[in-house]
């Protein structure tokens, strides 16, 4: 059985990632104005770079080098976060600089942009998961796991039955924990979306690489820590820090860089 207090878990995180998505771009379109469609810009991007370019890279790559790359740890997370990092942030600058342009006098809309990306990501990642999860655990709690099995290919089954085992047994706190690690990385994207826009309007590329770095950096860390066994809670601290602190530096450089007028809501 699936323990009840991990279904509502799973069901907290669900409505979590959902609510999020809806209310955080009606707040940045209500507080300073901002179009609509940039949001959904975000979500395009990133189903587009992310999703689907930098997912077809890594079967090309990963498929081809064997476990030369995930075999080591340190090579594995200097891929794995720059290759998040320049797929992503290559996306964020083509759709401010090709898509956004008359958008360029009203920099609050890298908010809104930052807040898609990061709500697609949480939906196609955390969203879809837990909805999958609620299911299988619905299944398995009513006892027609034979019934699932029997949908699927034999060489299939063994996976399967890892799902139900996994689902039993992992901690009812591990699935509220993945509401938390999205807050981490929407507040990440609002930042990366703010250097970018940097770099676009003002044509300062040295922020485009600069988000690049800063985009590898907690990829890369979340393989090293995950590979070394932290636990969790410190884990998620430490990604929570870096997102933190890497929003005070995205707020600096907006203060900076992209001074609103006074009668303007400041970021």
């Amino acid at each position: 059985m699936v323990p009840f207090q991990s279904i509502i878990f799973m069901c907290i995180t669900l409505g979590f990632v959902i609510l999020a998505s809806i209310i955080l771009p009606i707040i940045i379109k209500k507080k300073w104005q901002t179009a609509v469609y940039p949001y959904f810009l975000g979500w395009a991007i990133f189903l587009i770079f992310a999703l689907i370019l930098e997912s077809g890279m890594h079967l090309l790559v990963l498929g081809s080098t064997g476990d030369t790359i995930t075999g080591n740890k340190w090579l594995y997370a200097l891929y794995g976060g720059f290759a998040a990092g320049i797929f992503e942030e290559t996306g964020r600058f083509l759709a401010m600089k090709l898509f956004m342009k008359k958008l360029h006098d009203a920099p609050h809309n890298a908010l809104m942009y930052g807040a898609g990306h990061g709500c697609f990501e949480a939906l196609a990642l955390v969203g879809i998961s837990m909805l999958g999860n609620l299911v299988v655990s619905a299944l398995i709690n009513s006892g027609q796991t034979g019934m699932l099995l029997s949908t699927v290919p034999p060489e299939q089954q063994e996976t399967m039955q890892t799902t139900f085992t996994t689902l039993k047994e992992t901690a009812s706190y591990m699935f509220l924990l993945s509401g938390f690690e999205r807050i981490t990385a929407i507040l990440l994207h609002l930042s990366f979306s703010v250097l970018v826009w940097i770099a676009v309007v003002k044509k300062k590329p040295a922020f485009f690489l600069l988000a690049i770095l800063l985009h590898a950096l907690p990829d890369g860390v979340l393989v090293i820590m995950q590979q070394s066994g932290v636990n969790f809670f410190v884990l998620e601290g430490v990604l929570f820090g870096m997102a933190f602190a890497i929003a005070i530096f995205a707020y600096i450089m907006w203060k900076k860089h992209l001074r609103t007028p006074v009668s303007e809501p400041a970021f």
